[in-house]
């Protein structure tokens, strides 16, 4: 095992936090594993785990905007329950202090270590990390100087600047720090999905420096709910596949949702006009055999969903790759998917501009959180690669006017997903999350 010396002073006297401490959600969690404190025996360090929470891990996580879960104020008697599992699979850092060789810390250890490939941190007091060595893990030694001590003040800047950036690589980088995933690529875990049934709108001003006027409002949102009851959106995005083929109507994916709601139907539901497929036929043409580039994009009127939704415009990306066999597989490029189906929007605009007034314009753009649960990436890296190209795209692009780009959180795991996103970009929410008509 691998060291970085630490060292903590010891409990200052400070407030401290009531057991049923809520964080203050900002989309990303520190989860941190701390021993029962242990009766002193022989030479054994006299640890202070107060000390090393509230000294040192606390106020770094704060000062990262993260927040702060300690694992003995929601365990039960130091019993493993759902919860606390919860918390160890799906929090974005977890840090664990191994100081006493604690078999429960361990196991709870080897559970992040399989389900995470990254974002965790191990500690361990000084000296005792020779007796619980684990090969391959990177650990942050530290101590606790006693109370007085004339370089306490220098030491616990240290000790909080050395953890800082450690916790602050693990986000930015998503570096694999897991035994198991070096081990076995692509071994995945998650929870499962908690649907979120109602629409709130979740925004992020970009703020851009010397921009005044409509430029200035350019905002990345989150919308939560339903696809289907999203109706404040000019323009949707249809991560396709290479062959521009739509799902079938029943499917529970968004090729087939579009579809569906796109069409005209009878009063018993059943489809009489399959618009979405046939608008996109007619744009395939003979490329329909053989298929289209990945990334390409194409446009079709949202036949019913104009009237359903006020969708004015689908753009259809090709996203997805078949091979015989093997299915559909999301393309390598799919951050292009997003800045060409931007780009296809301010083309649109610019095309029929002369057609269309400042009101008609399309402004908004609805994007689905495409690939997130596809094999290779994590999750966190590539809802980060759709989120960040949006936001190059607006930054980059003085001339769009595109005002409004929007993704689709349909669960608890996705709007998360798309809050630390936003986070890494150093970008914050405006205010509490908005209902419909109120975005």
């Amino acid at each position: 095992m691998g060291h970085v010396s630490m060292a903590f002073e010891g409990k200052a006297q400070v407030a401290e936090k009531p057991a049923e401490f809520e964080a203050r959600q900002t989309g990303r969690r520190c989860f941190v594993i701390l021993p029962y404190a242990a009766p002193v025996t022989g030479d054994a360090p006299a640890i202070d785990f107060d000390a090393v929470f509230n000294e040192i891990i606390q106020p770094v996580a704060e000062d990262l905007d993260l927040d702060c879960i300690r694992s003995d104020r929601v365990s039960r008697s130091g019993l493993i329950h759902r919860e606390m599992v919860e918390n160890i699979i799906d929090a974005d850092v977890v840090i664990a202090d191994i100081s006493l060789g604690s078999p429960d810390i361990f196991f709870e250890l080897g559970i992040r270590q399989a389900a995470r490939r990254a974002g965790t941190v191990v500690m361990c007091h000084a000296g005792t990390s020779e007796d619980f060595n684990i090969t391959g893990v990177r650990a942050l030694d530290y101590e606790l100087p006693p109370e007085g001590s004339p370089s306490r003040v220098q030491i616990l800047a240290d000790c909080r600047a050395l953890l800082r950036t450690h916790i602050k690589n693990s986000l930015d980088n998503r570096a694999t720090d897991s035994i198991v995933h070096s081990l076995i690529p692509g071994i995945s875990i998650r929870l499962p999905d908690r649907p979120l049934p109602e629409r709130r709108y979740h925004i992020y001003k970009l703020g851009l420096a010397g921009m005044t006027g409509p430029k200035a409002a350019r905002q990345i949102e989150i919308v939560t709910g339903d696809l289907a009851d999203v109706d404040d959106i000019d323009v949707w995005v249809n991560p396709e596949n290479t062959r521009m083929e739509l799902a079938r109507l029943h499917d529970s994916s968004v090729s087939a949702t579009i579809r569906y709601l796109g069409s005209r139907r009878d009063r018993h539901g059943f489809v009489r006009d399959d618009a979405i497929t046939r608008l996109l036929r007619a744009q395939v043409g003979a490329s329909h055999r053989t298929g289209i580039e990945p990334a390409t994009t194409m446009l079709t009127r949202a036949g019913a969903l104009a009237k359903s939704n006020k969708v004015k415009l689908i753009v259809h990306v090709a996203a997805h790759q078949g091979e015989p066999g093997r299915g559909y597989q999301l393309i390598g490029a799919y951050r292009k998917c997003v800045t060409n189906s931007l780009a296809a929007v301010d083309d649109y605009n610019a095309r029929f501009g002369a057609k269309m007034n400042a009101k008609s314009a399309l402004r908004s753009v609805l994007i689905p959180l495409f690939g997130a649960r596809s094999p290779g990436e994590s999750p966190h890296e590539r809802v980060q690669g759709l989120i960040h190209a949006a936001h190059q795209f607006l930054l980059h692009s003085p001339d769009t006017k595109i005002e409004r780009i929007a993704f689709l959180a349909w669960t608890q795991v996705d709007l998360e997903l798309c809050q630390a996103a936003l986070h890494r970009l150093g970008l914050k929410p405006a205010g509490i999350p908005k209902g419909p008509g109120k975005a």
